[in-house]
């Protein structure tokens, strides 16, 4: 008899475990869904200031070299 209240005390406290572990990577879940959400919006701001700044700057490209025919019409 003393081993079905020990029993249902153990698998009580299982249970009670399970849920607590189930609760917590829930929280954990939206913490991190959260943070998802605030690296998004920070890339998303990122993106914006990059693509302004190459419209205000365009990239120079590399110096072009005078042609050989060019130097030697020149002699």
């Amino acid at each position: 008899m003393t081993e079905a209240p020990h029993a249902d005390d153990r698998e009580q406290r299982l249970i009670e475990a399970v849920v607590s572990l189930a609760k917590s990577f829930r929280e954990e879940r939206d913490r991190l869904a959260r943070r998802l959400s605030q690296l998004e919006r920070e890339i998303d701001a990122l993106t914006f200031k990059l693509d302004q700044h190459q419209r205000e700057f365009p990239p120079a490209g590399p110096p072009v070299a005078p042609s050989p025919v060019a130097s030697r019409t020149r002699s």
